[in-house]
């Protein structure tokens, strides 16, 4: 069977319940210091934003100075609960498997740090699956210009972004490629109105894939 295309997958909240992990990551953190933690709702609200973005956040919500005291704890103990407490979403490696029969190159493109990403990725076992990584390098990174680095290593084509926030999105369309967005994540429906195919399930995405390369036509590899 010919291989075709490329595919680059968003981590938290296309591949990864990263909920189950900042979340209580970040509540330990404040709660450990006699602190009144935010409300879930807004933790959540960060979940898959740029890191420094999640940070600034932490410092505004914390008391004067401690803030990047917190930011570096909370740092920590998501990767301490990264293989106890996380988890793939259900049929993600199966997806995986599947995918990589027939898919050319397959990528993730993530907005987290690289210990954090490596945790994950070592955790679950996922680096066998992907061609390339590419996580959050230096405070001026976003998803429109890594996955266009990640366009100029591989050269297969039609290219599709999956994930579940709208920066996902923005960054399939501003490289021309194809977004497929996940509704299991963490987006708010409104947020992936735009995508071209959306996916209820990790199930879904071998056969959206699939219909969005021979749409588009594809590279044998």
């Amino acid at each position: 069977m010919d291989r075709r295309g490329l595919v680059i997958f968003d981590l938290d909240g296309t591949l990864f319940r990263a909920e189950a992990v900042t979340v209580p990551a970040v509540i330990m953190s404040f709660e450990t210091r006699d602190l009144t933690p935010p409300p879930e709702s807004k933790i959540r609200y960060f979940i898959g934003r740029p890191t420094p973005e999640f940070h600034a956040w932490l410092d505004e919500v914390s008391p004067p100075g401690i803030g990047p005291e917190i930011a570096r704890d909370v740092d920590r103990t998501e990767i301490e609960l990264v293989p106890e407490a996380g988890d793939l979403f259900p049929g993600v490696l199966d997806v995986l498997r599947t995918l990589r029969q027939s898919v050319a190159r397959m990528a993730v493109c993530t907005n987290g740090p690289r210990p954090y990403v490596e945790a994950v990725i070592g955790a679950y076992d996922l680096a066998p699956y992907f061609d390339a990584i590419r996580f959050l390098q230096h405070d001026g990174d976003d998803k429109i210009g890594m996955v266009r680095e990640l366009l100029e290593r591989f050269e297969e084509r039609p290219g599709i972004v999956v994930g579940d926030r709208p920066d996902d999105i923005e960054a399939a369309h501003r490289n021309g490629l194809a977004a497929i967005a996940v509704s299991y994540g963490l987006g708010e429906p409104a947020e992936l109105a735009a995508a071209d195919a959306v996916a209820d399930s990790p199930t879904d995405l071998p056969g959206l894939v699939s219909k969005l390369i021979e749409a588009r036509g594809g590279t044998d590899d």
